[in-house]
């Protein structure tokens, strides 16, 4: 098996996992692997009368080390989500469209996730 593609079913395994975590704490998951012309969004959801655009980062659970997946959000891709954000407020025809941000870290066991990390409204709390 290519490493690729195991990267690539991790981060959708992730995806999956990070969804039904925000579903049971009361979040509508509208879309999965959206793409944009400005980037893709793993999950967009809704949170009251928030939209919000979430970044899941997935890493397999490797005892000893640190694990903190959202240290390989790259400042490109946050770049890419800030203009989805913008792309979106137009689509809807409102800059003052209600979204947020937010980060979802999974930590995946062999076969069941380790842990979930969620941090809302990531961005504006992370000096980007």
């Amino acid at each position: 098996m290519k490493r690729g593609s195991e990267h690539i079913r991790l981060g959708r395994r992730g995806e999956r996992v990070a969804a039904r975590y925000l579903e049971r704490k009361g979040f509508e998951i509208l879309g999965s692997g959206m793409r944009l012309r400005s980037a893709e969004i793993d999950l967009l959801a809704r949170d009251g009368s928030s939209f919000v655009l979430v970044e899941v980062k997935t890493l397999r659970y490797r005892e000893g080390e640190e694990q903190r997946p959202g240290r390989h959000y790259t400042e490109d891709q946050r770049r890419r989500q800030r203009r989805a954000v913008w792309e979106l407020r137009r689509e809807f025809g409102d800059v003052d469209f209600p979204f947020r941000q937010d980060l979802v870290e999974v930590i995946m066991g062999r076969y069941f996730p380790c842990e979930i990390r969620h941090h809302t409204d990531y961005y504006k709390y992370h000096h980007l």
